[in-house]
């Protein structure tokens, strides 16, 4: 049996600036949705990523991301900014981000 996987995804800058935060963890979820999240995880190569993907935003009002997960006792986690968000990343956060049971915090920047 597979341990507990967590995901966290940390938005921040764009106009607002607000920092929003989204965390899905496989022992919350529905069953189908946990395995669904691992598989998720897997498709995007998150895991095997680099810490930074890209150079510093160009642009000042993108979002830049901080993607991190927590499975079997291994945490890794990888930068990226909008301008620089591989499609795999993309649709990862996208579905992150609206899957039932996922737990959101939006605050302030900083």
């Amino acid at each position: 049996m597979l341990g507990v996987m967590k995901v966290s995804i940390v938005r921040g800058g764009g106009l607002a600036g607000l920092v929003t935060t989204t965390t899905a963890d496989s022992a919350s979820l529905a069953p189908e949705d946990a395995r669904t999240l691992r598989a998720k995880v897997e498709e995007a190569g998150l895991l095997d990523l680099p810490e930074r993907i890209g150079g510093p935003t160009r642009q000042p009002d993108q979002f830049t991301y901080k993607l991190t997960v927590e499975d079997q006792g291994r945490t890794h986690t990888v930068y990226v900014s909008e301008e620089n968000l591989p499609e795999p990343l993309d649709s990862f956060i996208s579905w992150v981000s609206s899957i039932p049971g996922r737990q959101e915090q939006i605050g302030p920047p900083g």
